[in-house]
């Protein structure tokens, strides 16, 4: 397939596609229907991070987003920064990398998708219920995190030391 037919089936499955959005992802794309690491700014990937990108069902690349962001944050914990320093600073390579980098992971998870829909003609009904937005995969992520620092919530609420 060529760039334009690429565009074409982004453009007909990609859920809210503004002429923005269209022109960023147009300016990224190869002849492959990947896209180049340029940074384009895209405003709820940057205010969400890696929420945002799983709201999109980009899960892999939510996933490298947050490791990507976790090991910063671990090395600047073993360096013994602050660690309202590190938080800080994991949000914001989270943010950065989801909303500079938002267009090109999706072209990823694009590519992807095609190749599960039929590459060479794909059924653009798969295609459309691939990119359609889900708020559960966001809603799962957000117990997960809440299970895991249950402890110190606990410990804020009640005054009780974490460790007796």
């Amino acid at each position: 397939m060529k760039r334009d037919d690429y565009l074409k089936i982004l453009k007909s499955t990609y859920y809210n596609l503004t002429d923005k959005d269209y022109e960023n992802f147009a300016e990224i794309m190869n002849d492959e229907g990947l896209g180049r690491c340029k940074p384009l700014f895209n405003l709820y990937g940057f205010i969400f991070g890696w929420f945002y990108l799983l709201y999109r069902r980009m899960v892999v690349e939510a996933f490298g987003v947050l490791i990507f962001s976790l090991m910063i944050g671990y090395l600047m914990a073993y360096s013994k920064l602050h660690p309202v320093l590190v938080l800080i600073t994991i949000f914001l390579t989270s943010s950065l990398l989801s909303g500079f980098c938002y267009y090109f992971l999706y072209l990823n998870k694009f590519n992807r998708d095609l190749e599960n829909c039929g590459e060479y003609n794909p059924d653009i009904e798969c295609m459309q219920q691939k990119a359609k937005p889900k708020i559960s995969y966001v809603a799962i992520a957000v117990v997960l995190i809440l299970v895991m620092i249950w402890p110190w919530i606990f410990a804020l609420v009640t005054s009780e030391p974490l460790h007796k």
